[in-house]
């Protein structure tokens, strides 16, 4: 995981020059006043050396700190290392008062920001590689004062390929797209939310709809038909609710029967029609045996974000949002 490989990082002392000025990209600079020794905070080092560096083309100070030292006095090991216990449930009070007990001062404001910052970097910073299959949900975080969903597409083993604020407006395909140029991804396991089926197809993949959900899709589409219907065609109900369970080679010809029979309710040839539909998207598993046939995996990724998130009492901003999500992401694999 990015933010426990980042806390295992050692420190160094020594700074190095600046390579470019950062207002004028000059290439030369001077050494500027004198050696400081700074305090940091830190695991095993408590102190380190800075100077500052003058651009000879325009002139710009630049102080010039060690690897893995950032500005607010701790290193980037040790921020990281907050990162970690906030995702594994101290709120940031909390750990302040964990941390101060072991002689670390961290202030509660601080650390948030160094949780900000840290969630720029790991949603900048996704897996790189080859993933053929990868699995798409979303889960519901409040911010700014409504309910929004945030999109998270994993590989097989876990790893965060994409995440995302998503609903309203939000391009799928696009995204979809990009995962299928960077990843070579093929196949994508989803619900069976109807805003995934068109951008799948435009980006040229193929999909496996869970079986979870499809069950309980066909228990959502009961609930709809009339009392009357219910009562009638109960047989049928049964038969169409034994196929779905058995996912059988050629199931899908009853429900394309029942779809274009005039003698059936309207409501009921829609219901069939519906299944029939989308019959190829839920046995692709069948075909594939690594194409997983659900996506309980990221459900329980999701679940264990939940209760996280309840503590915050809310977010602020979408941006917050999702850099919440990435540091829980990156933070529980």
């Amino acid at each position: 995981m990015l933010i426990l490989d980042r806390s295992r990082r050692r420190v160094q002392t020594q700074p190095r020059p600046p390579q470019r000025c950062p207002r004028c990209q000059g290439q030369t600079g001077q050494k500027w006043g004198r050696v400081r020794e700074r305090p940091l905070t830190d695991v095993k080092v408590q102190s380190v050396t800075t100077r500052r560096y003058r651009c000879s083309r325009c002139g710009k100070t630049v102080t010039a700190r060690p690897p893995g030292v950032g500005r607010p006095g701790r290193s980037r090991p040790f921020t990281a290392l907050l990162g970690v216990l906030y995702a594994l449930g101290l709120s940031h009070r909390k750990r302040e008062t964990a941390l101060a007990l072991l002689g670390y001062s961290v202030d509660h404001v601080p650390g948030w920001r160094d949780l900000q910052r840290l969630g720029r970097l790991v949603r900048r910073r996704l897996p790189a590689g080859h993933a053929r299959i990868v699995g798409v949900d979303e889960t519901w975080l409040k911010a700014p004062g409504q309910a929004r969903p945030v999109g998270r597409v994993v590989d097989l083993e876990g790893r965060r390929l994409g995440l995302e604020l998503t609903g309203p407006g939000f391009d799928y395909r696009r995204w979809f797209q990009e995962r299928a140029d960077q990843l070579g991804a093929e196949v994508m396991v989803t619900d069976d939310a109807t805003a995934y089926a068109g951008p799948i197809e435009d980006a040229g993949l193929r999909r496996q709809q869970c079986l979870v959900h499809l069950k309980r899709a066909l228990g959502r589409w009961k609930k709809r038909l009339s009392p009357d219907c219910q009562d009638r065609y109960a047989d049928l109900l049964d038969r169409a609710r034994q196929l779905i369970q058995d996912l059988p080679e050629g199931g899908s010809a009853p429900f394309h029967q029942w779809a274009r029979d005039p003698a059936l309710p309207r409501e009921l040839r829609r219901l069939a029609a519906h299944f029939q539909e989308r019959w190829r998207q839920r046995t692709r598993h069948q075909e594939e045996p690594e194409i997983p046939d659900s996506t309980n995996g990221l459900e329980r990724k999701f679940g264990r974000i939940k209760p996280r998130y309840g503590l915050t009492r809310g977010l602020k901003s979408d941006a917050r949002a999702v850099k919440f999500m990435a540091v829980l992401s990156a933070g529980l694999k």
